[in-house]
């Protein structure tokens, strides 16, 4: 299942509407048409945003998987702008991420 379909049927499945689905990706509704029809592509971040929408993986979104595996409990009652962080972090090359975990072991043994 290619991913215009997979979202519409994801959407569907929780009673979404298109324009509902774009209010809470932050989108424009026209984007989430386009994106079902198949013309228009997501970003990476918006693939990941429609994942923690319907609480899911990238990689089942993306059709790479085809299970539907939940997302990490703990990280959806992380709040907004730890998401934001976390997000922030994921997209960071290795030798970033290195320094930002140093950064942080630094302040956590003051």
């Amino acid at each position: 299942m290619e991913f215009c379909e997979k979202l519409k049927l994801l959407r569907e499945e929780e009673g979404l509407t298109q324009a509902g689905l774009a209010k809470a990706l932050k989108v424009s509704q026209s984007t989430v048409a386009q994106w079902e029809a198949g013309t228009r592509k997501p970003t990476a971040q918006a693939v990941v945003a429609i994942a923690r929408r319907f609480d899911t993986s990238a990689d089942f979104i993306l059709g790479l998987v085809d299970e539907k595996l939940r997302l990490v409990p703990y990280y959806k009652d992380l709040s907004e702008r730890e998401q934001t962080f976390m997000q922030a972090y994921s997209q960071l090359s290795g030798e970033r991420k290195n320094a930002v975990e140093e950064i942080v072991r630094l302040f956590l043994t003051e």
